[in-house]
């Protein structure tokens, strides 16, 4: 794993701009390497570390499609201070009734609020903003954690490891393979007095032989499919598995991936085009 978060940013324009256009052309650039995309007016944006990118591999890839062309250009997005840039910014404290305020260092405290975490993003995913991560919280508030085995893959920020551990979780292991945020989830730990989480670089092929109450994986759907029979063999029995990091109109893909290796699919929500399939160990 390298130590820098310089990242390429493949901007896309599609013509016509199609849902099924943009489907074909996200899952060839997964398969080229990029690991992260956001759809735009006109087509999609898709992101890499720069030391995993290889320019070779984009060399005449607008002209593979048939039905529709792609106009692309390619950004560096330079290492910054990303928490200034988040204060720059000034996202908005998450609120979860009177359970739970989510919120950043510069915010002032909340009154009236049984529990907060305090989240410093920095250049690692999950805050709460992203409606992924919010209904994933509003999941953890409702479940069971007292003395569970939890494994959160992916972690990005350690959020959902925090509040797991908050609300009485037992053995905790918060994973990602990116070693920035396992860095900023190790600072955010200690933030919210919450010591004694594991925290490991790696992904789920790392591993092995140890089994959880409830696992999260909130990444993108082609590594949730790919990481089934992984999540499967780590899960305990009638335990619970949370997946998200993909759209709503994706979900049955992760549903019939999780049914193929015995799981059984419980439930699936929907937030801004965004979906969360939950399963349970049979």
């Amino acid at each position: 794993m390298k130590d820098n978060l310089d990242y390429i940013e493949l901007i896309c324009e599609l013509s016509p701009n199609l849902q099924k256009h943009r489907d074909v052309l996200t899952a060839f650039l997964t398969d080229t390497g990029f690991e992260s995309f956001m759809e735009t007016d006109s087509g999609i944006n898709a992101y890499m570390p720069e030391a995993d990118f290889e320019n070779k591999k984009l060399f005449g890839f607008d002209k593979k499609f048939e039905g529709f062309s792609v106009k692309y250009f390619v950004n560096k997005i330079e290492d910054e201070n990303w928490n200034k840039k988040w204060t720059e910014n000034y996202f908005e404290p998450i609120i979860f009734g009177d359970k739970l305020v989510v919120r950043a260092s510069f915010h002032p405290k909340f009154k009236n609020i049984k529990k907060e975490i305090v989240i410093d993003p920095k250049t690692a995913f999950g805050t709460g903003y992203h409606a992924t991560t919010y209904m994933l919280i509003d999941e953890i508030l409702k479940t069971d954690l007292q003395n569970k085995r939890v494994l959160d893959m992916g972690t990005g920020t350690g959020i959902l490891a925090i509040l797991s551990k908050i609300r009485g979780s037992g053995f905790t292991l918060a994973v990602d393979n990116d070693i920035k945020a396992v860095k900023n989830t190790q600072e955010n730990i200690l933030v919210n007095e919450t010591p004694d989480i594991e925290v490991r670089l790696g992904t789920m092929s790392d591993i092995k032989g140890e089994t959880f109450d409830i696992i999260y994986e909130n990444i993108w759907k082609n590594i949730v499919t790919a990481d089934m029979p992984l999540l499967v063999k780590s899960l305990n029995d009638n335990g619970i598995l949370l997946t998200s990091g993909f759209y709503f109109r994706e979900y049955e893909e992760v549903k019939k991936a999780g049914e193929k290796t015995g799981l059984k699919f419980d439930t699936v929500r929907e937030k801004d085009g965004w979906a969360v399939v939950k399963f349970r160990q049979k």
